[in-house]
């Protein structure tokens, strides 16, 4: 039997004996136990008592344990009862050998704790040892069992790695993904198609992940020392640098990626990626060249709001200026306060102040036409050197009064260019005034006109204040002032400069800005062309039946004229004004009652303000169109652009004036209209 007990299992060589458990507290049992199983070859463990054969079964596997009943303590049925109660030992053979009585209870109370067996003391050694065999026997084999069964799991674990690593390598071959392998020393030992394809490199040419031979050199330093850090601390490694293709050298932006692979605590090798993120790079830069683009848009309109409040706040300066002066000396007229001579002083003050605004006005409804593309020009054949005198001449009063000397030289080779006039003369005096303003008492400006080769050149230079390095360039921008501060020396809206080069650009021409810096004067130099090659279509007549100086003459003795305006002060003044003139003048101050005197007697002219209550100026002229078709009207409007003088000869009127109005033109257009109205009944 023993033979039987110390059999090989297959392919796993000699097993050890098997443990027998031997549970009594009478050393003497114990003993004869042992020397009737030695011929077993057993391993025979001795336990004296149930608390100890417990904890043998706890740290060791028997194939059978041989128990006593009657024990101090723990007897031999608690004993069992616990041993079964465990799932370690639950399935244990137990063989009970007693010295008591062979009572039916006994025998049953030891089958009921588990017992396989109940041999009374003295007992047959042969008979002993062959039950003992034959649960040895049935341990060893199941041992056997479970080592084939181990073994048979450990090679089916084998295969299913090998099959695993082949469907993880097809994968990575696969993938377009460039995947590494590298020993814990940092070698390659393993490069996927994808990284061989892009680089041209197989593993050994690879080396490492920091090898200079495909690393862009602006990334190579910085790589080498990340990768050198991972490796010391043991810890994930994560970069983005540009790796080099081998077909065209190109270089391209990747996400490298390298994680240790862990035993334990060791590291056994490390698995790398790289990821293309050329083109996530290429999408981060048009988003950082798009935000600086927005920043300095952003930049921009704030700065052209900021321009825009200042401009605002000179406009509402330079605007109360003169009224304060208007209203002051109106107020001394009324209470009787000035004799005579100063009467007439007064008078200058408020027409001069008056002349200001006017001027003021016109600079900004000239950049709302700019603005809005409406600036047109009437070109003729003008003669250049008379338009730059002229403009000096109208100059000349203010800088005699600063005590300016202003000069005018026009060359003897001067001929006449195609152009506008009055847009000519205010090119130049716009600049002449410029000048003026910003040269000291004491100093000199110079007009010159002179050809140059093909062009005309209008040159404008002083001695004065001079522009600054930083602000030359901006010195034609609209709203633009070196000094926008409420205590600046110089008063004005910022405006003449840039209307001056729009002009000048209507005409085909060019104009410069020059200065040697602050304090040293500034040139600035008009280019045009001798002929004017693109002209804008002239704007229509103003006038009718004849020429204005034709008109001059013509007074309005024997004409009605009706006059519409809800502003009283309005209607007195040009009531007053018109009869003076001789006319017969019936005035209203609201569609509604215009209407109503037209019904009562069709006037001569009709001179009609376009912003009125309820009603305006367009309605109105629509209505009287049905009671008197022929009837000539003037429109007389604070709203100056071109389309509100469009719309208005659209409407039905036959003029259209901006106030404020030259009431002397006033009279020429009535005498011109009424007279060709007569003419024509």
């Amino acid at each position: 039997m023993s033979s039987a007990v110390m059999q090989r299992g297959p392919r796993t060589g000699e097993m050890a004996p098997p443990s027998v458990l031997l549970v009594d507290d009478r050393p003497a049992n114990l003993l004869a136990l042992e020397a009737i199983l030695a011929p077993l070859g057993l391993d025979l463990v001795r336990a004296e008592s149930g608390e100890q054969a417990l904890r043998h079964l706890l740290k060791k596997d028997f194939a059978v344990v041989l128990l006593d009943v009657q024990m101090p303590g723990m007897d031999g049925f608690e004993t069992a009862s616990a041993i079964k109660s465990h799932p370690r030992t639950a399935e244990l053979p137990i063989l009970f050998v007693p010295a008591i009585s062979r009572e039916a209870g006994h025998v049953f109370e030891g089958y009921a704790r588990g017992a396989v067996d109940y041999i009374l003391k003295p007992f047959e050694p042969n008979i002993l040892r062959a039950k003992v065999s034959v649960f040895v026997e049935l341990y060893s084999k199941n041992e056997i069992i479970k080592a084939q069964a181990k073994m048979l799991h450990a090679q089916e674990l084998e295969k299913v790695e090998q099959r695993g690593e082949s469907r993880l390598r097809v994968l990575t071959e696969s993938m377009p993904l460039i995947m590494l392998a590298l020993r814990h020393t940092g070698s390659v030992y393993y490069v996927n198609r994808a990284w061989t394809e892009y680089s041209g490199l197989t593993a050994e040419s690879t080396a490492g992940i920091d090898n200079p031979a495909f690393l862009h050199p602006e990334d190579a330093e910085g790589v080498h020392a990340k990768w050198t850090e991972a490796m010391t601390t043991r810890t994930s490694f994560d970069v983005e640098c540009r790796l080099r293709r081998g077909d065209d050298g190109a270089y391209r932006w990747h996400l490298v990626r390298a994680v240790p692979e862990r035993k334990y605590s060791v590291i056994e090798g490390w698995v790398v990626t790289a990821t293309d993120i050329n083109e996530q790079k290429d999408l981060q830069r048009a988003q950082g060249r798009l935000l600086e683009s927005e920043q300095r848009a952003r930049q921009a309109a704030e700065a052209t709001n900021r321009m825009k409040d200042e401009f605002l706040a000179n406009v509402s300066h330079e605007l109360r200026t003169p009224l304060n002066a208007i209203l002051g000396w109106t107020h001394m007229l009324r209470s009787g306060m000035l004799d005579p001579p100063r009467v007439a002083h007064a008078l200058e003050t408020i027409e001069r102040n008056a002349h200001m605004q006017t001027d003021l006005i016109e600079d900004l409804l000239d950049v709302s036409r700019i603005i809005s593309g409406q600036l047109r020009i009437k070109t003729v054949r003008v003669d250049i050197g008379a338009v730059g005198r002229a403009a000096v001449e109208t100059v000349r009063p203010a800088a005699d009064l600063k005590g300016v000397a202003l000069e005018c030289i026009a060359g003897e080779d001067i001929e006449e260019i195609n152009g506008d006039p009055d847009r000519l003369q205010q090119i130049v005096s716009n600049l002449v005034e410029n000048a003026v303003k910003f040269t000291a008492k004491g100093g000199r400006v110079e007009v010159r006109v002179a050809r140059a080769d093909s062009m005309m050149e209008i040159i404008v230079s002083d001695c004065g204040a001079g522009i600054s390095a930083d602000f030359l360039p901006f010195v034609f921008d609209r709203f633009r002032q070196a000094d926008n501060s409420s205590t600046r020396l110089h008063q004005g809206l910022g405006l003449g400069l840039a209307i001056v080069r729009h002009l000048v650009k209507l005409h085909g021409g060019h104009v410069r800005a020059e200065s040697a810096g602050l304090g040293m004067g500034s040139t600035f130099t008009v280019t045009l062309p001798m002929r004017l090659v693109h002209t804008s279509d002239p704007e229509p007549g103003w006038f009718v039946d004849g020429e204005p100086d034709q008109l001059e003459t013509k007074r309005l003795e024997g004409f009605t004229v009706l006059f519409v305006d809800d502003n009283a002060d309005a209607l007195e003044l040009f009531k007053e004004f018109l009869e003076h003139e001789g006319a017969h003048v019936v005035v209203a101050d609201s569609a509604a009652s215009a209407l109503d005197a037209v019904k009562l007697g069709v006037p001569h002219v009709m001179v009609s303000d376009i912003g009125l209550p309820g009603e305006d100026g367009y309605a109105l002229i629509r209505s009287v169109r049905n009671i008197a078709p022929s009837l000539p009207a003037i429109a007389v409007s604070g709203y100056a652009r071109m389309e509100d003088r469009k719309r208005a000869l659209a409407e039905g009127f036959q003029m259209h004036l901006a106030k404020p109005v030259d009431l002397t033109e006033l009279v020429r257009l009535i005498a011109s209209l009424a007279e060709a109205h007569v003419a024509a009944r």
